[in-house]
């Protein structure tokens, strides 16, 4: 059996996805922002960089210091994050199967559950 994204669609290594998550805390300011995600699916939650990341845009003020990769404020705990990455591994299968995920910019590998995630090999 295979991989299924959110949307009910085959997550195949070497796609690139993007991890649907909330802010849980971060420490730091700018693109440099530590960011822990709290991802559907999981109990667990993962530590990335800002720059690794999309999110709407808050205002830039004392409380939305973390910068995304697209130049939007964030930070407050429960903002929504979007986490670029390719999927490089693949444990298990349906919507709970557990994708080893390298970020886009910072080079880092977190796991995650596959219905946490969109992707592009559809």
């Amino acid at each position: 059996m295979a991989a299924f994204n959110s949307n009910g669609k085959v997550v195949n290594a070497g796609d690139r996805v993007t991890v649907q998550g909330r802010v849980a805390s971060y420490s730091g300011s700018g693109s440099t922002a530590q960011v822990t995600v709290e991802v559907p699916w999981s109990a667990n939650t993962f530590v990335a960089s800002a720059q690794d990341m999309k999110a709407p845009d808050f205002a830039a003020d004392a409380t939305h210091t973390a910068v995304s990769q697209d130049g939007h404020h964030f930070g407050v705990a429960g903002d929504q994050v979007s986490v670029l990455g390719i999927v490089t591994a693949i444990r298990g299968s349906g919507n709970t199967a557990i994708l080893t995920v390298t970020l886009i910019c910072s080079g880092l590998s977190v796991l995650v559950p596959s219905g946490a995630c969109n992707s592009d090999g559809v």
